[in-house]
């Protein structure tokens, strides 16, 4: 059932917070739980989730997309690159492998929930490869995860999948990139490697051995299949929408944008994330009541 605006303020005032954050299934969770989960998923540092065929990302860490909306686009719909190219850039977050700042300065974007615990009413997105570092995947072949077009034949062939150059542990890893230049990327998806959960493991091996943290272009980097062009948002797996410091606007646009969208069914949370400011720092995901901008009666 449709649940107003109104009925939403009201009861965020008699619970100080604890109301469910989705009107179309009790399976989600409310906003002030969805911020202890992100905390606790940010200190799970497994290697694995039961499998070697199923990598961390399944179930620990925080996958997250720095990206915002605009009067024609939608923040959680694929971007016009990667509609053609298959693959979506997402970063992964964990205490044991931070970063500093999102891509491009951005200030604001949406987390995924972990393939093995979303709704299983939402759609099934895999992660066919990563990148200790930025891959500057939007230049590489499709679907991100290829070789980069360097002018020189030796960096462009040391660009390729890391299992292709026989590329398996962090160690080689940093190696080919000081002794190349060129840096690449471990396929991580269990239809086609059935060592995924150790790929994904050596690839957080490889961003801490290469002292990967300051700036805009030192996280971990995801490719994800492409989901289909969605104007009701109801099946993307959507957890929170995010802000860093200057971005909790872009936050409660996409936030109220989504509720519409969705026929008024799904009220995502908005989560403050606090990235470190220095390697000994963690990470901090919190949510505040008074920023929903859905529950203040927007616009």
């Amino acid at each position: 059932m449709k649940k107003k605006i109104g009925i939403w303020a009201l009861l965020i005032a008699l619970t100080g917070g604890a109301v469910e954050f989705a009107s179309a299934s009790d399976w989600r969770r409310s906003g002030g739980q969805v911020a202890v989960e992100l905390n606790q998923r940010y200190n799970d540092l497994r290697d694995d989730c039961g499998s070697a065929t199923r990598p961390s990302f399944l179930c620990s860490g925080v996958m997250l997309r720095a990206a915002k909306g605009g009067s024609n686009y939608f923040a959680w719909n694929p971007s016009p690159y990667s509609q053609g190219s298959g693959g979506v850039s997402f970063s992964f977050l964990r205490k044991d492998v931070k970063f500093q700042g999102l891509v491009y300065g951005q200030r604001s974007g949406y987390i995924f929930y972990p393939d093995l615990i979303r709704d299983p009413d939402t759609l099934h997105v895999k992660v066919l490869c990563a990148f200790p570092m930025d891959g500057a995947t939007n230049n590489r072949e499709k679907p991100g995860c290829g070789a980069y077009p360097f002018t020189d034949a030796t960096q462009r062939h040391q660009s390729q999948r890391c299992q292709t150059l026989g590329i398996t542990t962090a160690e080689q890893w940093v190696q080919n990139r000081d002794a190349h230049g060129a840096w690449c990327g471990f396929d991580v998806d269990n239809r086609t490697n059935n060592a995924s959960a150790r790929s994904f493991a050596e690839t957080i091996r490889a961003h801490n051995l290469a002292g990967f943290f300051e700036g805009n272009y030192a996280y971990i980097e995801l490719i994800l299949a492409t989901w289909p062009q969605l104007n009701n948002p109801a099946s993307v797996p959507i957890e929170a929408f995010f802000y860093t410091e200057g971005g909790l606007e872009d936050a409660q646009r996409d936030q109220w944008a989504h509720y519409i969208q969705s026929g008024g069914m799904v009220v995502v949370p908005i989560i403050r994330l606090t990235l470190p400011a220095t390697p000994s720092d963690d990470a901090v995901f919190s949510y505040i009541g008074i920023e929903q901008r859905i529950l203040s009666g927007y616009p």
